[in-house]
């Protein structure tokens, strides 16, 4: 029977709260399954403003709108990543900077971040990885003697926290997903977190396409204007009614996933200290929310390998990120081989493994069998 390497969550109540938007006839968005959705992160996370977005992308193109930052300005963010967590500074004609990771976590690495700073940095932003807490202390050290905000892309971080802080949170701004493949989706929606009051009235603007519509609404004025540079940034009722019976059951998802994980983690350690490959490094005051699982080996060879063995027992399993710079449009803005050698050395050795709410403690035992053989026939080879 074939592993899936996601299989996206269903809390129970979708269908439910679909047909309560159908039946209300409010369709456009930022309604009241909005609002409710909206509320529930700000009260659950100590948020000032939460805006419920069309996508973590359109989240991430919120900030460089609503910072200021344009031609000129540099933005230090790492190289494994996703896309999005760069695509939005490009569009705004910011000149992105990569950075390299730590080795054993494949985050920002804070001594890299900082000999990358130079008089144009204004802004920094850790991608939380596989839901583990970046380094934020070291990282707003650095960011603290130079004066630059950091921002989080939060994306696969919903409900992890360090030393009790939810990610997300550490900076004036913060971003998150709801994409299918995270543990609580709407099949595509994000979210901004505004940490900063001081800032919510203008991002309020941005996300409703540059118009002070919520204000004509709520009667504090009599005209409609366009008043900030903004974009169609907010989904539709019906996902924020999807995505709201998802967070109802947050608790349960967490419950379903974390002996998944620790079950992984018990099945694969004795092979880490064998050597086979490296587990990610989780250091002091990182709750997870087991959002993924992730194992590190000592070549791409080894790690191809492994991937080749669970693909022949029908397990679907993916080597990490391309890193960014090392892409077609990283070499477009003037980055080649050699330039992140930590991330270059390393991305092509990352295993992400299946995990998923459908996953069975059974399941694991398969998947952990399947390496086993594999990594003990490459060192009898």
């Amino acid at each position: 029977m074939a592993i899936r390497f996601n299989v996206p969550y269903l809390g129970g109540n979708e269908l439910k709260y679909l047909a309560q938007v159908i039946e209300g006839k409010h369709f456009a968005g930022n309604g009241p399954f909005t609002e409710k959705v909206q509320a529930f992160l700000e009260e659950r996370y100590g948020i000032a403003r939460v805006l419920l977005t069309h996508s973590c992308t359109g989240a991430l193109e919120m900030v460089p709108l609503l910072l200021d930052l344009g031609p000129g300005d540099e933005v230090i963010l790492p190289s494994y990543t996703f896309s999005s967590t760069a695509s939005g500074f490009v569009r705004a004609g910011c000149r992105v900077v990569f950075a390299d990771v730590d080795p054993e976590t494949m985050m920002l690495d804070p001594g890299d971040v900082e000999r990358r700073i130079t008089k144009k940095t204004k802004l920094i932003m850790p991608v939380h990885y596989a839901g583990i807490a970046a380094d934020m202390q070291g990282i707003a050290e650095v960011a603290a003697r130079h004066g630059i905000p950091v921002v989080e892309d939060a994306a696969q971080g919903l409900d992890a926290s360090l030393d009790g802080r939810p990610l997300g949170t550490f900076g004036p701004l913060g971003t998150m997903s709801f994409h299918e493949t995270k543990n609580i989706h709407a099949g595509l929606a994000g979210a901004l977190y505004i940490n900063d009051p001081a800032l919510a009235d203008r991002a309020v603007y941005i996300w409703e396409r540059g118009t002070n519509r919520q204000e004509v609404l709520r009667g504090v004025v009599d005209k409609y204007s366009w008043v900030e540079v903004g974009g169609s940034f907010y989904p539709s009722e019906l996902q924020a009614a999807f995505l709201l019976a998802q967070l109802e059951t947050l608790e349960r998802n967490l419950a379903e996933r974390r002996p998944l994980w620790q079950h992984y983690w018990t099945r694969l350690e004795p092979l880490a200290n064998a050597g086979a490959f490296a587990l990610p490094r989780i250091d002091a005051g990182r709750t997870l929310n087991w959002h993924a699982f992730f194992i590190v080996f000592p070549s791409f060879e080894a790690c191809e390998h492994a991937r080749l063995a669970l693909k022949a027992a029908d397990i679907a399993a993916y080597i990490g990120y391309v890193p960014l710079h090392t892409s077609k449009v990283g070499r477009v803005l003037g980055w080649k081989d050699g330039d992140l050698p930590v991330t270059e050395a390393l991305a092509p050795r990352v295993l992400r493994l299946p995990l998923h709410n459908e996953l069975s403690l059974a399941d694991v035992d398969v998947v952990a069998d399947v390496l086993t053989q594999a990594v003990s026939g490459q060192r009898d080879a």
